[in-house]
């Protein structure tokens, strides 16, 4: 399946309504889990700018980002990273 595929067309086209209804400008990208990319954006120029931007961002050496992370409750004499 394919992040092309017409079974996304809905997902896609609420997520540009909800993005839209917030924000004058914006960009998604999503991608599965053989490594597919879909992107959309509101236009050229903007796209541009906004992945532009992105890069700049990851290619800093400071990251700024809190990470949220949910564990489930383990049970006694459980390793978190070994289950």
């Amino acid at each position: 399946m394919r992040l092309t595929d017409e079974q996304y067309d809905n997902l896609y086209a609420d997520i540009r309504a909800l993005m839209a209804e917030h924000f004058p400008n914006f960009m998604f990208v999503v991608m599965d889990e053989e490594g597919d990319i879909y992107y959309e954006y509101t236009n050229l120029p903007v796209g541009k700018m906004l992945a532009r931007e992105l890069m700049e961002d990851i290619n800093t050496e400071e990251v700024d980002v809190d990470w949220d992370y949910e564990f489930e409750d383990l049970e006694d004499g459980e390793d978190w990273q070994n289950g």
